[in-house]
């Protein structure tokens, strides 16, 4: 990968990794609702989950969109309807009450969530076109462009983590730990606002 290449690359890849979308609000949510040692393997999912994707987008994939283009409205409304189930039943929680059933997501629903992730999609396809060189080169790129986005899932990952710890703290500092609930649910229906325009 040429350095001009990569510097393009990470330009685009580092503000689509830490600006909000539908992996960083859910591993916030997970952060403030059960703490960050039991979202690591959420986002251990992310981490992994989103470069195998990139590779094979870049394996030829991608180019389903290319023939069913009613596929990428299918996805945004499946992560929509995902997130709009989520918000529902954070509207009832606050910190000290979660139901004993709720559990973060494991190492492999959050890998396969990012199959319905439009935003992740979008990412692996445009980091695909931007990075992957046709013909003899077309391995060894893909391959490049696969290990950049396993070096920067894991520092976007905790990130939002850490925000995800703030936003827990800042509430029971400041007594409103009961309106967690509907802070959470906001942001999941922000995450739907944003993959669907």
């Amino acid at each position: 990968m040429s350095p001009t290449i990569l510097i393009a690359l990470l330009s685009a890849a580092i503000p689509s990794y830490f600006t909000p979308g539908p992996n960083n609000l859910m591993l916030m949510t997970s952060s403030a609702r059960f703490g960050m040692g039991r979202t690591v393997p959420h986002a251990l999912g992310i981490v992994a989950g989103f470069p195998f994707m990139v590779f094979v987008v870049g394996l030829g994939l991608g180019e389903v969109f290319v023939l069913l283009p009613w596929l990428k409205t299918a996805l945004q409304f499946a992560a929509a309807a995902y997130f709009l189930w989520m918000a529902w039943h954070l509207l009832g929680f606050s910190i000290g009450n979660a139901k004993g059933g709720e559990r973060p997501l494991r190492f492999h629903e959050a890998a396969m969530f990012q199959w319905i992730n439009p935003k992740a999609w979008a990412m692996a396809a445009s980091f695909v076109v931007l990075a992957v060189e046709p013909g003899t080169g077309h391995m060894t790129s893909l391959l490049h462009l696969t290990a950049i986005c396993l070096a920067i899932a894991p520092l976007s990952c905790a990130t939002w983590m850490a925000f995800g710890q703030q936003l827990q703290s800042f509430l029971q500092r400041s007594g409103l730990q009961r309106h967690l609930g509907a802070v959470l649910a906001g942001l999941m229906l922000l995450a739907v606002v944003l993959f669907l325009v």
